[in-house]
């Protein structure tokens, strides 16, 4: 519970909360409400009446935070000496890249400090992610989210690959 109190690496790669626009809080409610459902396709779909890119944005940001959160309880573990590449098991090895630059080889650390960094500054950028429901998103927002989500998913295969184990772990303590 170090990385609580400000104790921890882990203050270079959280990130804080991001929040909602205005008027999107009724969106994160439903996605909420349809998860517990037990229909995966219900929770996914598109309700009535919204927007595509709101309900894609919304879902964006939870997923951010959510990983954010989960990656929280295992940081004290995943150091640059015990993942000294960000993998996903024997098949899949992730190299660092923003799009803009040529991809480089860095500790499963680094490299979800440099993603949660990218992120964070995509989702702060009002041109990306308007802060108020109604406000026209970019024309290529759907490619950029899909970018994101590629990127911020390979987190949860490498925590389930190299740390299981310690989530598990974590459950039975509680």
């Amino acid at each position: 519970m170090n990385f609580l109190f400000g104790k921890s690496s882990y203050q270079k790669t959280f990130k804080p909360k991001k929040n909602l626009p205005d008027g999107a809080q009724h969106l994160k409610d439903y996605a909420e409400a349809t998860l517990g459902s037990g229909n995966l396709g219900l929770a996914v779909k598109l309700p009535d009446g919204e927007d595509l890119c709101e309900w894609v944005a919304v879902n964006t940001v939870d997923f951010y935070n959510q990983i954010n959160m989960l990656y929280g309880t295992i940081q004290d573990y995943c150091t640059n000496e015990s993942c000294c590449s960000m993998t996903a098991g024997p098949k899949y090895e992730y190299h660092w890249s923003d799009g803009t630059s040529k991809p480089i080889q860095c500790s499963a650390p680094k490299y979800i400090d440099l993603l949660m960094t990218w992120v964070q500054d995509q989702l702060e950028d009002e041109k990306v992610f308007p802060d108020k429901v109604g406000v026209a998103f970019p024309k290529n927002f759907m490619s950029i989210c899909k970018n994101i989500l590629k990127k911020l998913f390979r987190v949860y295969a490498h925590i389930y690959h190299c740390h299981f184990s310690i989530i598990i772990g974590k459950c039975t303590l509680t």
